[in-house]
């Protein structure tokens, strides 16, 4: 039998969970264990490492301090004082030569680097051993939230220090049109796991223990609460269907964020305490999304989005923003309704629509996990990625 190849995998691992985390954790565990040995370098130990080395996983530790780790990108790029002391810590660190003394004696192949930090260091190191960079790209570079300072630096980040960029969806790899080095972006789509995220297979005890009746219907919202993810327009046009006659709405908002406390105060304001119940971060997404009769996405920016394919996995219609990769995983009347970001009246008539019509919710549902099935399973994600590995390792 051939020589399996060695990949390291370089993150952060302290950084909270979101989509693309759990993308890369998908990606190490269901890699071909004949071709390929993953291997794991992280800075912090957060949810995903600990889920990594559950899985049996073999990982290493070179610890770095919350000062290096946690600090928002932004901060450091447009605070010239906060860069520097940002700079002194690394070096201070010694993070990057403890990294060059096990990557020289660990037989590496190929490095996947899975955030903006590990995509510097792994770059840097990968030069100097002549070993291929590879690394996702989750940001679409057109949209509101990267038309600054801090989205050329990171769209230069990916074109610097990565051999070969895995766009997420296609709106994210033709904001690489431009540039020279466009022919090394390639898209794969995100993928999910069907057995976990499979309606036939989670319970519906939530009701109960939400104290929820089945004839309520339950609208959710799942994920980092932030002005880009468009909070508020879920809230007003909650406001608009309490006038309307059509049963009892419930509405869950899982996941915790800086725009929290000001989303909480509205509702508050609004009258709407009733209506909307504050879930936080929650480890059990696919028993929430059981019991969701719909799921909203009022984002203004989506490169991509898992949660939105977990929701069609499990049968339940989403309601999106036309924006970013979102038209690229949901089809507009089929698995979901598409709507115009910022438009209250728009997301107030599709969640109408579809309360007033369970029939064609039930419909949406079927169609949207049997388009999971065909286009979004975590399988097709990897073997797309075991295919640019073996191209990278080959010098293609």
């Amino acid at each position: 039998m051939a020589a399996k190849h060695n990949i390291l995998f370089l993150m952060n691992g302290a950084k909270p969970p979101r989509g693309g985390e759990f993308l890369v954790f998908y990606i190490i565990v269901n890699l071909n264990k004949e071709l390929f040995h993953p291997i794991v370098i992280y800075a912090g130990e957060g949810m995903i490492v600990k889920m990594i080395e559950q899985e049996g996983i073999d990982t290493i530790h070179v610890p770095l301090s919350d000062n290096i780790t946690t600090p928002y990108l932004g901060e450091i790029i447009y605070n010239p004082i906060k860069s520097i002391i940002y700079l002194i810590n690394f070096f201070k660190s010694k993070y990057y030569f403890r990294l060059k003394r096990v990557i020289k004696n660990g037989d590496i192949d190929l490095i996947y680097s899975a955030d903006t930090f590990s995509k510097i260091t792994g770059g840097i190191i990968g030069r100097q051993f002549k070993i291929n960079v590879v690394g996702h790209c989750h940001a679409d570079f057109s949209g509101p939230l990267f038309t600054n300072r801090v989205g050329k630096f990171l769209k230069i980040v990916d074109l610097l220090f990565l051999n070969r960029i895995i766009a997420v969806s296609e709106k994210v790899r033709n904001c690489f049109k431009q540039n020279k080095a466009y022919s090394k972006v390639v898209t794969i789509q995100n993928g999910i796991d069907i057995n976990i995220y499979d309606s036939s297979k989670v319970d519906d005890g939530f009701l109960k223990e939400l104290d929820i009746h089945r004839d309520q219907i339950v609208i959710g919202v799942i994920g980092a609460i932030e002005k880009f993810r468009g909070h508020i327009y879920l809230i007003e046009a909650l406001e608009k269907l309490k006038t309307e006659n059509i049963g009892t709405i419930l509405t869950l908002i899982v996941g915790t964020g800086i725009e929290e406390g000001n989303i909480k105060k509205i509702i508050k304001d609004k009258g709407l305490d009733q209506e909307v119940l504050f879930l936080g971060f929650r480890e059990d997404v696919p028993r929430i999304l059981k019991i969701l009769n719909i799921l909203v996405l009022p984002s203004f920016h989506e490169s991509s989005s898992m949660i939105s394919m977990e929701a069609m996995a499990m049968e339940v219609p989403v309601i999106a923003t036309n924006v970013g990769g979102l038209p690229e995983v949901i089809e507009n009347g089929s698995t979901g309704i598409l709507i115009p970001p910022g438009d209250v009246d728009a997301l107030y008539q599709a969640i109408k629509y579809l309360i007033k019509n369970p029939e064609v919710r039930k419909k949406m549902g079927e169609n949207a996990r049997a388009r999971v099935l065909e286009h979004f399973t975590i399988e097709k994600n990897v073997r797309k990625t075991e295919e640019v590995f073996l191209e990278m390792l080959r010098g293609v």
